[in-house]
């Protein structure tokens, strides 16, 4: 059993067989002891978000397995409505921080606050987090409208919104009485998705929702969650799909071998990766300094450039009048997450 699957509580489930637990295991479902719903949610008014505060705050955040460090003492926010990413490549910390930040995997220091309450007591905040893995767990032989009411009754709920509201959303009208097992994987995982909306969460959370898609389930799942985040819906998404993410996030964070190598609004972090585009009157000249200075020149055409120096745009200006070199126009030029990643990666290895 994978890291952190372990931590559930092990409340009684009088009609769950093992498929009902693993399909609350898979949407992290509160356990609950059927029949009977459990008690009303209370909670403090003041401990609710208001707008602009923190809905997740990770506080160096590390996990140790033995001697081998999974997380190096992270910190991040997300804000309400915030589209997060955790972004990096399989095996940089991303699930091991989801599972720390939901307490499904004790950490071994640091601090985490979901929705005001601390990681421990994240059952005080049933209803109002909901959780998507990567592999969908479901009731292959119930139809698409049972496994919604199952998965609400494994909650203790009614459907929040209406099934037929949930189901337009996802894109899965017109089959509600297909079975499960009949959907293909991007089919399943905006089932996965209806159920943890039905509940009308504050918060999202998604684990590699790209995941083994093909093209088309890829278009379906990031228009889904583009309308999501269109709805003011606050969400959390880890992935290694950087092209993607870059056109949903509005923050994000790098993870590289377990720690934050960069985080921000995309943005800054976009903004802030070196590469800058200059137009000079003597670009020979200008290509010879870039070599002198290690900017990596990244394109020429004619007399522009496009450099990644690294510096800011004020530092490339200087360095190029201080050499004689007459500059017509400078401006930042927009990378991309792959390029920033590759950035960092680079900049890691240098220091090693």
């Amino acid at each position: 059993m994978a890291p952190g699957r372990t931590g559930r509580s092990q409340g009684s489930l009088s009609q769950g067989s093992w498929r009902g637990k693993q399909y609350a295991e898979s949407h992290r479902l509160l356990p609950v002891s059927l029949p009977a719903p459990p008690a009303p949610f209370q909670s403090d008014p003041e401990s609710l978000p208001r707008s602009g505060s923190a809905v997740l705050e990770v506080r160096g955040l590390s996990k140790r397995y033995g001697d081998q460090v999974a997380l190096g003492g992270i910190d991040f926010e997300v804000q309400q409505g915030q589209i997060f990413g955790l972004l990096g490549p399989n095996g940089s910390g991303k699930t091991t921080t989801l599972n720390c930040a939901l307490g499904l995997l004790h950490p071994t220091s640091g601090s985490v606050s979901i929705l005001g309450q601390p990681s421990q007591h994240i059952y005080e905040t049933r209803g109002r987090v909901a959780v998507v893995f990567d592999k969908p767990v479901l009731l292959p032989s119930h139809t698409i409208s049972q496994n919604l009411k199952y998965g609400a009754r494994l909650r203790g709920q009614t459907v929040g919104r209406k099934a037929s509201e949930v189901l337009k959303l996802v894109g899965l009208v017109g089959l509600e009485d297909r079975k499960a097992g009949q959907l293909s994987l991007g089919q399943m995982r905006r089932l996965s998705i209806a159920l943890a909306l039905a509940g009308n969460p504050e918060l999202l959370v998604l684990d590699e929702p790209l995941a083994g898609l093909d093209p088309i389930g890829v278009r379906e799942i990031m228009a889904l969650l583009a309308r999501l985040r269109d709805e003011g819906l606050t969400l959390l998404v880890s992935s290694h799909r950087l092209f993607e993410m870059e056109r949903l996030l509005t923050h994000a964070g790098v993870l590289i071998q377990g720690k934050l190598a960069a985080i921000g609004s995309l943005e800054e972090l976009l903004g802030a990766a070196g590469r800058i585009r200059a137009e000079v009157d003597a670009p020979e000249r200008a290509l010879e300094l870039a070599h002198q200075n290690s900017w990596k020149v990244l394109a020429q055409r004619g007399q522009e450039l496009t450099l990644d120096s690294g510096a800011p745009a004020e530092e490339v200006n200087q360095a190029l009048v201080q050499a004689g070199i007459g500059v017509k126009r400078l401006t930042p030029a927009r990378s991309s997450l792959p390029d920033l990643f590759e950035q960092l990666v680079d900049a890691q290895e240098q220091e090693q």
